[in-house]
């Protein structure tokens, strides 16, 4: 049975490339779901719970892609090639950076905006 906890944030729908290394290997994925405080994502190989990394995360502003480091995340949940992260550590401009590309998300989908004042 899976242990289960009270997400910090509320996720919101995204679409973004990332990249990690995993067991010395460099993987790749796509962000399903965002917060400031995390993200669901699909990669290409499965990601134990536990796993911690450094990841970038391809966000595209207008039509300028820019990464966004995070400097350790960690994985919380996994199914398969589907996992739950958590940021463990990003610096105050990646996460200014992070928070307005959710912010913007957010405003996109009203719904989504009126959950997260709750």
């Amino acid at each position: 049975m899976k242990a289960y906890t009270i997400r910090k944030k509320l996720r919101t729908s995204a679409r973004c490339q990332l990249c990690y290394f995993c067991d010395g290997s460099l993987t790749t994925g796509i962000v399903w779901d965002l917060s400031e405080g995390g993200w669901r994502s699909g990669s290409e190989r499965p990601a134990q719970p536990g796993t911690e990394s450094t990841v970038y995360m391809t966000i595209l502003e207008g039509d300028q892609p820019h990464n966004i480091l995070i400097d350790a995340a960690v994985v919380r949940w996994s199914d398969g090639q589907i996992a739950g992260w958590e940021i463990l550590r990003i610096d105050e401009v990646n996460q200014t950076r992070l928070s307005r590309f959710v912010e913007k998300l957010r405003s996109a989908n009203p719904t989504e905006e009126l959950l997260a004042g709750l």
